[in-house]
């Protein structure tokens, strides 16, 4: 059973954001997304449009609103 984990616990719109892009996530890829593959969405939540990034985990589907700014580290394309 893949697991949906909402990283964004700070604000009420990026948490409806990631609920809604993981749940078309879901419907989409299934149990069986490609591991370490990112897809980003589009949502509209009370007018504002919010990108979500989600990212496939070996068991666990991730995502994170991209409502401020990111740390460096945190880019995907950075090898650390």
């Amino acid at each position: 059973m893949m697991r949906l984990i909402n990283r964004s616990k700070q604000s009420p719109i990026g948490r409806r954001a990631c609920e809604a892009a993981l749940a078309v996530h879901y419907e989409r890829y299934g149990e069986y997304g490609v591991e370490k593959a990112t897809t980003n969405y589009t949502t509209a939540v009370d007018g504002m449009k919010v990108i979500v990034e989600v990212v496939n985990r070996k068991c666990s589907y991730v995502a994170t609103a991209m409502t401020g700014f990111r740390k460096l580290r945190n880019l995907p394309a950075q090898a650390h």
